[in-house]
C-alpha cells in the first residue's frame, strides 16, 4: 500500500471493524457526543502568516472561539496574548506596539510584554501601582514554513512538530507555497469529515469546463458510480484512512427507478487507471482537524475553528519539489491556471461549501450514519477518544457525552501551566 510522507506506523485493526459494523445497522452516533463544536483544543493550529506580523502594529486573529492579539517580540518572535485589555476590556489589537516587544493598549496606555505582564501604564503614572496588577493570558506560538501557529490548550504544549502534517517535515516537498486560506460559514467538522466520506460520486458528477481539456479526457470515459461503501485501510494515534471498497462504474439499475446516471451515451473510451502520485490513493484524517485528498498532487486541508459556525480553512497543494528553475515556473503555471481554479474555487469552494454551509446543514438533529460513513463514525466515536483532550483531561469542553474530568483539570491548573 502506498503511504504518504512519512505516515506514523499503524496500530490496532479492531476498532476499524467496530466502525464497520456499527455503520451497516445505522449509526446513531451524533457530530458533537465526543468532538467538541469549538474544536479539540491541546493542539497546535494555524494562525496566520508570519509575514503579516509587523513590529509597529499589532494583529488580531479568532480561534476556537478566542481574540487573540499578535505582536513582535523583541528578537523577532511573534507573541500572542488574549486580545481583551484586563484593565477595562478593549481590544489590544487597535492599539500600537509603542515600545520593542510590547503592545500598548489603545483606550487607556496600559504597556504589555510578550509574557502578558503590564509593564506600565503610560497616562496613569511612572511607577503606575495597576501596572504590576495586570496580566494578560499569554499563548505558546512557533513559526514553521511562514506561518505562525498557535498552542490554544490549557496544558504544556508538545513540540510542534508532534501536530505538523507530516509532510511539512519533508524538505523535498513543496508544502505552503501553494496555498490558500478563506473564512467558510460552517462549523469546522464538515470540511474536515467530508475528506473522508467520498461524496465525490454524486456532488461533483456534473461536467465542468475542466474536464473537457484535461489531458485524461475525464469526458469521454465510464465516470465512478458506486463506491460500495468505505472501509479503513490504516489507523494510528492521531489519524484514520480509508478508502472505497468495491468501485463501480459506468450506469447501474435501480430498482424502481431506472438507470443512473440517466445518459452516459457518449463515455465510449476504457476507464483509466487510477495513478499513485506519490501521495497514496486513499484519503486520510489526522488530528486535530486535518484532511488529505490525493488528486494528482496532495491536495491537504487544515480546518482552523474560529467560532461555532465559521471555519478558517487552509487548503495546501503540495507536490515534489521540481529539480530545476523552469520546472517550478510550469509547477506555478499548473496550479495558477488549472488546480486553483478547477479544484479549489469550482469544486472545494463552489460545490463543497454551499452544501454544508450554515443554514444549509443542520447539525443538531438526530443523524443515522451508514456505510459511505464508516470513517466518519470512526473519527467520531474512536478517533475523537484519543485526541490530547482526552488523554489529557478525559475529555473535551463542548462535547455532549464527555467533558474534561474535572480532577485532571484541576491538576493542570495547579501546575500553573
Amino acid at each position: 500500500m502506498a503511504t504518504t510522507s512519512a505516515r506514523p506506523e499503524s496500530s490496532t485493526t479492531s476498532s476499524w471493524r467496530q466502525s464497520g459494523e456499527e455503520a451497516r445497522g445505522a449509526s446513531q452516533i451524533g457530530p458533537f457526543d465526543y468532538c467538541p463544536r469549538l474544536g479539540f483544543r491541546e493542539y497546535w493550529y494555524p494562525g496566520v502568516w508570519a509575514k503579516q506580523v509587523g513590529r509597529k502594529r499589532p494583529v488580531k486573529v479568532r480561534m476556537l472561539g478566542e481574540d487573540i492579539v499578535l505582536f513582535r517580540g523583541a528578537k523577532g518572535n511573534v507573541v500572542a496574548l488574549t486580545d481583551w485589555c484586563p484593565h477595562r476590556g478593549a481590544r489590544l489589537s487597535l492599539g500600537e506596539c509603542d515600545f520593542e516587544g510590547t503592545v500598548t493598549c489603545p483606550y487607556h496606555g496600559y504597556v504589555f510584554d510578550e509574557t502578558g505582564q503590564c509593564v506600565a501604564g503610560l497616562i496613569e503614572s511612572v511607577n503606575s501601582p495597576l501596572a504590576p496588577k495586570l496580566r494578560a493570558k499569554n499563548y505558546p506560538t512557533a513559526e514553521r514554513n511562514g506561518i505562525v501557529f498557535i498552542w490554544m490548550g490549557m496544558t504544556a504544549p508538545v513540540p510542534l512538530e508532534d501536530d505538523l502534517p507530516w509532510e511539512f517535515l519533508d524538505d523535498s516537498l513543496n508544502t505552503t507555497r501553494h496555498a490558500r486560506v478563506r473564512s467558510w460559514e460552517t462549523n469546522w467538522t464538515e470540511p474536515t469529515w467530508q475528506g473522508i466520506d467520498y461524496h465525490e460520486f454524486y456532488l461533483h458528477r456534473r461536467t465542468r469546463f475542466w474536464h473537457l481539456i484535461d489531458h485524461k479526457l475525464p469526458f469521454l470515459r465510464p465516470k465512478p458510480i458506486v463506491t460500495n461503501g468505505i472501509k479503513i485501510i490504516d489507523e494510528g494515534e492521531n489519524y484514520v484512512a480509508c478508502i472505497q471498497r468495491d468501485v463501480e462504474y459506468g450506469q447501474n439499475e435501480y430498482p424502481g427507478l431506472g438507470k443512473w446516471p440517466r445518459r452516459t451515451w457518449w463515455r465510449r473510451l476504457p476507464r483509466a487507471p487510477r495513478k499513485d502520485m506519490g501521495f497514496g490513493v486513499e484519503h486520510t484524517v489526522q488530528l486535530p482537524s486535518i484532511v488529505r485528498v490525493p488528486v494528482g498532487a496532495l491536495h491537504l486541508r487544515w480546518s482552523v475553528p474560529v467560532d461555532e459556525w465559521d471555519t478558517r480553512v487552509w487548503s495546501f497543494t503540495i507536490s515534489k519539489r521540481p529539480r530545476t528553475p523552469l520546472g517550478q515556473a510550469f509547477e506555478d503555471l499548473w496550479y495558477y491556471t488549472y488546480r486553483l481554479p478547477n479544484q479549489l474555487i469550482a469544486v472545494n469552494e463552489k460545490e463543497d461549501f454551499p452544501v454544508f454551509a450554515k443554514g444549509a446543514i443542520n447539525m443538531d438533529i438526530p443523524q443515522k450514519l451508514g456505510t459511505l460513513d464508516v470513517a466518519v463514525i470512526h473519527f467520531r466515536r474512536h478517533l475523537a477518544k484519543k485526541s490530547r483532550d482526552f488523554q489529557r483531561l478525559g475529555g473535551a469542553y463542548g462535547c455532549v457525552k464527555q467533558p474534561p474530568d474535572p480532577v485532571r483539570v484541576a491538576e493542570w491548573t495547579a501546575a500553573g501551566v
